[in-house]
C-alpha cells in the first residue's frame, strides 16, 4: 500500500512512518519542516533500508499537494499541524488557518484523486476538562482551547 503521511518527520509521524516501512507499504512524506528536521529524512533511511519519497510542503497549498499525489495514493494517515496549547490561545485565527485551513484543503486533494481512507490525529483536548478518567470516546467534545476546538471541527 503506498501511503501519503502528513507531518511524517515530526516525532509521531517519524515513529509511525517507520512501521509503515517495516510492515512493506511505500511511504509518501509530505511534511513543512516548521516543527522537524530534514535530517529526520535520512534517519528514516537509515532504519528501515527504503526512501521515502518526500515533499516540502504546507498542506495549505493545493499545487504542492497535488504534486504528493501525483503517484497513485492508497491511505492518508494525517499528523500536520500547529499544537500548542498556549500559543494556540495566543494566535487563534493561525491555528485555525493552518490547522483546519490545511485539512480542508488536504482532503479537497484527495477528493480529487479518489483517495477516501484517511486517519486523522486527534487529540485529547477535544474533551477539556474530563468529566472522568480514563477518557473513553464517549464522553462529550467540550474543547477548552483553540487547538482543541480545531480538532473538533476537523472531526
Amino acid at each position: 500500500m503506498r501511503v501519503l503521511v502528513t507531518g511524517g518527520l515530526g516525532y509521531i509521524g517519524s515513529h509511525t512512518c517507520v512501521l509503515l516501512a517495516e510492515a512493506g507499504h511505500e511511504l509518501v512524506v509530505v511534511d513543512n519542516l516548521s516543527n522537524s528536521k530534514p535530517v529526520v529524512l535520512e534517519r528514516l533511511k537509515e532504519l528501515t533500508g527504503k526512501q521515502a519519497e518526500f515533499h516540502k510542503a504546507d498542506l495549505r497549498e493545493r499545487k504542492a499537494l497535488d504534486e504528493a499525489f501525483r503517484g497513485p495514493v492508497d491511505a492518508v494517515i494525517h499528523f500536520a499541524g500547529l499544537k500548542a496549547v498556549g500559543e494556540s490561545v495566543e494566535k487563534p485565527r493561525l491555528y485555525h488557518d493552518n490547522n483546519v485551513g490545511g485539512t480542508m484543503t488536504l482532503l479537497e486533494a484527495m477528493a480529487a484523486r479518489g483517495v477516501e481512507r484517511i486517519v486523522f490525529s486527534s487529540s485529547a483536548t477535544v474533551y477539556g476538562d474530563p468529566e472522568r478518567l480514563p477518557l473513553t470516546e464517549d464522553q462529550p467534545l467540550a474543547p477548552t482551547n483553540p487547538y482543541g476546538g480545531n480538532k473538533v471541527e476537523i472531526e
